[in-house]
């Protein structure tokens, strides 16, 4: 089944990693989101796809819209939850104009687990929804952004598990530093290394993923990586292949046809209706 992931919820319906974003996906259809990890001050584990607080999304206590320059200012490692859930950021991003504006914070991890599986069930939705937690983190910001990778793989871990969703979450990240402490806690955790298009192609992701201690289950490549050649030798060693972030139709059809599992979309609607036979002519 080729899968659609909704990148950071329904983001041409509401801003992105927000509970509203990923409960309108459930709406849609959609059955797995992807969403952004980045850690407090006090080690409380928050949905954001960037370690501030900037523009476009946020707004400062008294409701005026930050700038870019304010990410400077407010890096979430350096700030108590209880402070970062005072700033709204459910501000609208210009590239998407259909965006609803809402007041919302930055939410927790255990929020969104708890309130769009609540939705679901209250919305009476068939199926469970699968969290593909991706972890922000960089070798050379550790202790900066967020904390040394294996106490960022415990704190997340622990909360996947508390949360009693080991079953229904998959852990990736850029760094695999991170992806490798987290395997090393929980090995039977579902694992995907990200890619980034400045890779070579199809040679240089299989000499990477040689270099890894454990085979992960995903390899999610930027979408101008992936080819038949990748998702063959891919496929080969048992590792599921879903690029990212495909938006154009042409391109979900070439992807899919090129053996990819699966992408990851800022538009899952119009890939429901693509694959379901009912988008309209392109």
């Amino acid at each position: 089944m080729f899968e659609i992931q909704a990148h950071r919820g329904a983001r041409a319906f509401f801003p992105e990693n927000t509970i509203q974003a990923f409960c309108h996906a459930a709406l849609l259809g959609v059955r797995v989101v992807e969403l952004d990890l980045v850690v407090s001050k006090d080690q409380q584990i928050i949905v954001s796809h960037d370690p501030w607080l900037s523009a476009p999304l946020c707004s400062d206590v008294s409701g005026e819209p930050l700038s870019h320059e304010d990410r400077w200012r407010y890096t979430l490692y350096d700030m108590l939850y209880s402070d970062i859930a005072r700033y709204d950021c459910g501000r609208s991003h210009p590239s998407f104009p259909q965006q609803a504006r809402i007041a919302t914070c930055k939410p927790l991890l255990y929020q969104v687990f708890r309130e769009v599986d609540a939705f679901m069930v209250s919305a009476g939705l068939s199926g469970s929804m699968i969290y593909n937690l991706e972890l922000k983190s960089w070798p050379d910001k550790d202790g900066l952004y967020h904390p040394p990778p294996s106490q960022y793989a415990e704190l997340v871990l622990d909360l996947v598990e508390a949360a009693g969703l080991s079953a229904r979450v998959r852990i990736q990240s850029f760094d695999k530093r991170v992806v490798r402490e987290a395997w090393k806690l929980n090995p039977e955790l579902c694992y995907g290394l990200l890619i980034d298009h400045g890779n070579e192609g199809a040679g240089d992701i299989m000499r990477l993923l040689s270099m890894s201690v454990f085979l992960p289950d995903y390899l999610n490549p930027h979408r101008s990586l992936v080819d038949r050649d990748l998702t063959d030798r891919l496929h080969e060693r048992g590792v599921r292949v879903i690029p990212w972030t495909v938006n154009d139709p042409e391109e979900m059809l070439a992807m899919q046809d090129i053996g990819a599992d699966g992408i990851i979309t800022d538009y899952p609607e119009r890939a429901i209706a693509l694959f379901s036979g009912n988008a309209p002519p392109f």
